[in-house]
């Protein structure tokens, strides 16, 4: 039985391209998580387009949305299995200023935007609201939420397998206000993917955009405590060579556990 994740996208804010980025790719957000029968994508980065073009059988998949911004959502248009007629997509996501994802779906494909309309869509569609602390069980997964520290309504993810917690933390500005209750929803992860966007200087400039700089990052892991410490959603700047310097700080800071910078295509097996 297949039980994975793979990482499509790995870059944060826009997707980029250049030698400079060749190590680490420049996909947008994108996560698979395969657990035999069960398929789930969190986000819909560009990261999604090439993960569309490998699910040639599928009939059912559950896509949910941590958030509303480009970057989380500028692939869904791109996404080949939207295409087909005899599957059913179930997308998955938080309200957004009153509005349903529907609404903000449809304006996404608006016609000045998108040559085919939501109505255009050949796949069956449906559309479900997810809210902080309320599970959700899609086959032998239990997803659970909460609201993170980022622009507009943003949730992270506690993912439980029937043998392991996976955390996923894609934007989220740590500060006092939220660390706490984060902490103790994640305490003590198998695997906790989380953001360390920002060097201390550039967080320095950029306080207040929803972002973690790396030394709050390496605090905050230390608090949790995971089994391991994914980073993704690297900044659209950070080159190769940027962000393995970054790992490498990160490395040599006395964690509790294993920390690893993701680049796009990367697989970690589950139990």
């Amino acid at each position: 039985m297949t039980k994975l994740l793979k990482f499509w996208g790995t870059r944060g804010s826009c997707s980029v391209s250049g030698p400079q980025y060749s190590r680490f790719g420049g996909n947008s957000s994108c996560l698979e998580v395969r657990y035999g029968e069960t398929l789930l994508i969190i986000d819909a980065g560009t990261g999604i387009r090439p993960l569309g073009h490998t699910l040639k059988n599928e009939k059912k998949i559950d896509l949910f949305l941590s958030h509303f911004h480009w970057d989380h959502i500028i692939g869904f248009p791109f996404f080949e299995p939207i295409y087909k007629k005899d599957v059913k997509i179930t997308v998955w996501a938080p309200h957004a200023n009153g509005r349903s994802c529907r609404e903000l779906f449809d304006q996404l494909l608006a016609k000045e935007f998108f040559p085919v309309h939501l109505d255009e869509i050949q796949a069956k569609l449906e559309f479900r609201v997810i809210e902080e602390k309320k599970p959700v069980h899609v086959g032998p997964l239990i997803l659970d939420f909460h609201a993170t520290n980022h622009p507009g309504m943003t949730y992270c993810f506690k993912i439980k397998t029937p043998h392991q917690t996976i955390g996923y933390v894609s934007d989220n500005e740590l500060i006092a206000d939220n660390q706490k209750s984060l902490i103790e929803f994640h305490k003590g992860t198998d695997l906790f993917i989380h953001e360390a966007q920002y060097s201390p200087e550039e967080y320095a400039r950029k306080k207040g955009w929803g972002h973690s700089c790396l030394s709050k990052a390496i605090r905050f892991i230390k608090e949790v405590g995971p089994g391991k410490w994914l980073v993704s959603h690297h900044d659209p700047e950070h080159s190769d060579d940027d962000l393995l310097a970054m790992e490498s700080i990160a490395q040599n800071s006395d964690l509790p556990c294993p920390a690893e910078w993701i680049a796009d295509g990367h697989i970690v097996n589950l139990h």
